[in-house]
């Protein structure tokens, strides 16, 4: 893939012989069209291919699923055509799957799953844990070390994968740091259901407009 910065083909978009012409964001790209693999040469894929395949396949599965998640979480790693999306699929395949049977194949780990990155001091001693009112989140408060203030918002997922059960929860802005607590509240039909939880905080940015973000922390299932 390649940016655009001639005047010639500014603003041209659709097919041009082996090229593809696109706009993403006001911006102009050209890539090639990819061509298409015979049967002897998808016979000939080999296993290291075949394996890499599997763990794209995996996280496009997962990840699909809470991309409005992602778009938050990873909204500082947007740049042109890349997009949040974009990256938390690159993030995960390189770094959220283990090894796992007979022929060693990768397995995707929910545990090493990022919802969110970035340079922002994280949740202190975090914990998840059932109570009355729903999934309740507590920290310690951490404010005034690092660049963590006060004043961050915490941001909290949960996530069930319990097939016809499945479904997501989350608060992007929830109870500020120093608050050292926070309750995602769950209706009847929810509160049957067990939840991967995600904790993470966000911090105003005056000048991007956007939110500085750390990294996610897994809790384990609630």
């Amino acid at each position: 893939m390649a940016r655009v910065i001639s005047s010639f083909l500014e603003g041209v978009s659709g097919s041009l012989g082996e090229l593809v012409i696109y706009k993403v964001g006001g911006k102009t790209y050209i890539r090639k069209k990819p061509g298409k693999q015979s049967k002897s040469t998808k016979a000939r894929t080999s296993e290291r291919k075949r394996h890499s395949q599997s763990v794209h396949t995996q996280a496009h599965r997962f990840l699909r699923n809470i991309t409005p998640i992602l778009r938050f979480g990873y909204q500082n790693y947007e740049d042109g055509a890349r997009k949040a999306y974009h990256a938390a699929v690159s993030y995960t395949m390189k770094n959220s799957f283990k090894f796992e049977g007979k022929g060693a194949s990768k397995v995707l780990d929910i545990s090493l799953v990022k919802v969110s990155r970035g340079n922002l001091l994280g949740p202190q001693e975090p914990k998840v844990e059932r109570v009355t009112e729903g999934v309740k989140f507590s920290w310690t408060n951490n404010s005034w070390q690092s660049s963590a203030s006060p004043y961050d918002h915490v941001f909290v997922f949960l996530l069930s994968i319990e097939g016809v059960l499945s479904g997501s929860l989350w608060e992007f802005l929830g109870n500020i740091r120093e608050k050292e607590s926070h309750i995602l509240p769950l209706s009847n039909v929810q509160d049957d259901r067990k939840w991967h939880a995600w904790i993470a905080f966000s911090q105003a940015n005056p000048w991007t407009k956007k939110r500085e973000l750390s990294d996610s922390v897994y809790l384990g299932i609630v």
